[in-house]
């Protein structure tokens, strides 16, 4: 009696495993058939050329140090150029023409589209530079409005102002005096510094927070660092040959894209406290873009997604300039001692737009 009970539990085991095993494979299935898809949907893309075989095994980076001075050299040899990378789906064009065309004359025929949105928008959202039709236009709208008024001018000039006498100045001045506090002796990144000084200048252009990465001991700020990666890892998204593989990485929350969540955890979590401060202290009487902003926006997620991007448009892009400007001038003394000649004529900040000498001056450095 025993051994048939034996049997027949036996039996029963089996049967319940063949009958799990039979469900397990009915789940995943379709989500094989669907990463096969997207696969097959991506391979689609490929094709043989010289550009986008480069681009797939990497075997430009045996002649160049970065994606960047690849792409440059390649638009700079290009007869229009502009370049397409099949595997992307992408055109990368470095043509005035096209440009002017594309963001001046004919925008609304070019819309960012579903792609794009989705490989920016678990950090931007539907901020301007991920949104389109009516959502841009609203947010293009009030930008326009906000950023115009004489007190918000105001109110920036009086954040970079301060930000340079009372830390971007002693800052290069203590290095100048003595860098034996760089460690080993280092020469200072002064791309590093532009970055600093950028982000704290647009943390409190934007949120009313400061950061304070440009401190004298140049602190690693928690913000900036979250900031840093959210955005390296949503643009490695975009440079991928092959999207399922992130988008796959995504959905098992593994390998960077654990680390991207992570990081724009931290951003929307300073984000949501900033914006929770100010509802409760109130806004109506500060400069700020987000109290700005809060007069005409009521949904949180919404204040965060407009404040996020321009945080992400007025960094790197200062930044980037700054540290270009400042490289071509130590080259060309006598642009230089000029645009010295040309602020000793300016009194006020309301002047600035007088300075066409340095005005130029950043144009040609932006195309050096």
């Amino acid at each position: 009696m025993n051994t048939t009970h034996t049997s027949l539990a036996t039996s029963h085991t089996l049967y319940s495993l063949e009958l799990r095993s039979f469900f397990l494979l009915l789940l995943v299935c379709p989500f094989l058939l669907f990463l096969i898809l997207l696969v097959v949907k991506s391979q689609s893309r490929w094709c043989n050329c010289a550009i986008c075989t480069a681009y797939v095994t990497c075997s430009w980076s045996s002649n160049y140090p970065n994606l960047c001075d690849w792409l440059t050299d390649l638009l700079r040899q290009s007869p229009t150029h502009t370049i397409h990378i099949h595997v992307l789906g992408n055109i990368i064009t470095a043509n005035p023409d096209n440009v002017e065309h594309m963001l001046k004359k004919n925008f609304q025929n070019y819309p960012k589209g579903k792609p794009f949105s989705a490989i920016l928008g678990d950090l931007l959202g539907q901020g301007i530079f991920n949104a389109d039709g009516e959502c841009w236009h609203f947010q293009r709208k009030m930008a326009a409005v906000e950023l115009n008024t004489a007190s918000v001018r105001n109110f920036t000039a009086h954040i970079v102002s301060s930000e340079i006498s009372q830390r971007l100045l002693p800052l290069l001045d203590s290095v100048a005096i003595d860098n034996s506090e760089l460690p080993d002796g280092e020469v200072i990144d002064l791309q590093d510094v532009f970055r600093r000084f950028a982000f704290d200048v647009i943390c409190k252009v934007s949120f009313g927070l400061d950061p304070g990465c440009l401190e004298l001991s140049l602190p690693v700020s928690e913000f900036a660092k979250a900031f840093d990666t959210a955005s390296m890892l949503s643009a490695r998204r975009g440079a991928a040959a092959f999207p399922f593989i992130w988008r796959a990485k995504r959905l098992f929350n593994i390998g960077s894209e654990k680390e991207l969540k992570r990081a724009i955890q931290m951003v929307n979590s300073l984000a949501s406290e900033v914006i929770r401060q100010r509802k409760n202290l109130g806004f109506a009487s500060t400069h700020d873009l987000l109290s700005r902003f809060m007069g005409s926006v009521e949904d949180d997620k919404y204040l965060r997604d407009i404040v996020i991007s321009f945080m992400l448009a007025g960094r790197d892009t200062v930044a980037s300039t700054l540290t270009l400007f400042f490289l071509q001038l130590s080259k060309h003394t006598r642009v230089k001692d000029s645009i010295r000649e040309e602020q000793e004529r300016i009194g006020s900040c309301e002047e600035l737009s007088n300075m066409h000498y340095l005005q130029a001056a950043l144009y040609e450095s932006m195309t050096a």
